[in-house]
């Protein structure tokens, strides 16, 4: 039996069946309150927490058409505090989702990252994993991390492709296909993404990653064109049929996001932070208001898949 194709619309039909509460520390930001607009217009968010300056909240809120009655508005000084509260609203399990609003990533994953609310797992590795509906691809296409690992080492790299599979099996992938992304196919010593690559494939070969597969190292073309990796003499399950690309850096990855957001008519995109207890929206508070929305509707399908 093969998986069910996954849409984004697949998302927002299952999300709305199991709508969330959401917490928006620094909340005075028109593109996280649009999303959260549009989320609960759509049926993702049934309310939430605005967390910040109250005033600044409810001229934002005024001006994106959010009512913020269904809303508790805390007022809160500082970036840090509205993060703190944030945080520890979702640990006891008064929110459901969390998203940042006009605030710092650094102070944002602070917060999350306090060991006392244990969000996060003893040892683990955040990572941000995008899903990305794109025109020309015949299915969701899931990447990371554009926003977290700068230069991950081995180790860590092992945790990403841990994280986006588990990304991968809530949308319903049963066996995920993953392609190591480098620059070339062919392992070059001087290129540590190469070598890692190749590392983490032959890890994935003696069981570490049961029920995936996992190839590389493989150039974009390879991994989502059939017909290139066929150019190239590449063979594997993995070519022009990718689930996830796991990018050797946080520069590809985020400029892979980026590229796709600014000149890919059509495509359509979501992101949430993995590793966590609970899915966490972080998104650029430069990225659109459908972006947010659409990773409001990831994190609502996912929360209780996770």
């Amino acid at each position: 039996m093969t998986d069910e194709k996954m849409t984004m619309q697949s998302l927002i039909d299952g999300a709305r069946r199991s709508p969330g509460r959401v917490v928006v520390p620094c909340a005075d930001n028109d593109e996280a309150l649009e999303g959260v607009a549009m989320a609960r217009k759509e049926g993702i968010v049934s309310g939430g927490t605005l967390i910040g300056k109250r005033a600044d909240i409810e001229v934002v809120a005024r001006n994106v058409g959010l009512s913020v009655d269904g809303f508790e508005i805390l007022e809160r000084a500082t970036p840090a505090e509205s993060a703190a509260e944030a945080a520890r609203r979702l640990a006891r399990g008064q929110d459901d989702l969390l998203l940042k609003g006009q605030l710092d990533t650094k102070v944002y994953l602070g917060a999350i990252l306090e060991k006392e609310l244990a969000l996060v797992p003893p040892g683990q590795t955040l990572a941000h994993v995008g899903v990305l509906e794109i025109p020309g691809y015949h299915k969701l296409l899931v990447s990371t991390d554009g926003g977290i690992t700068i230069e991950p080492p081995l180790e860590q790299k092992l945790q990403l492709v841990e994280n986006v599979l588990h990304v991968c099996r809530g949308l319903g992938v049963s066996r995920p296909k993953v392609a190591m992304i480098a620059a070339v196919e062919k392992v070059n010593p001087k290129m540590t993404s190469t070598v890692h690559a190749d590392q983490v494939v032959k890890l994935a070969r003696e069981g570490r990653f049961p029920g995936a597969v996992i190839e590389g190292p493989y150039d974009f073309y390879i991994a989502t064109s059939a017909e290139q990796a066929r150019i190239k003499q590449v063979e594997g399950e993995v070519c022009g049929d990718a689930d996830a690309l796991v990018f050797p850096e946080l520069t590809s990855a985020n400029v892979f996001w980026k590229t796709v957001h600014r000149f890919v008519k059509g495509a359509k995109l979501a992101g949430i932070v993995a590793g966590a207890k609970v899915p966490i929206v972080l998104m650029s508070r430069a990225d659109s208001s459908e972006t947010k929305y659409l990773s409001l509707v990831l994190a609502a399908f996912l929360k209780r898949r996770l």
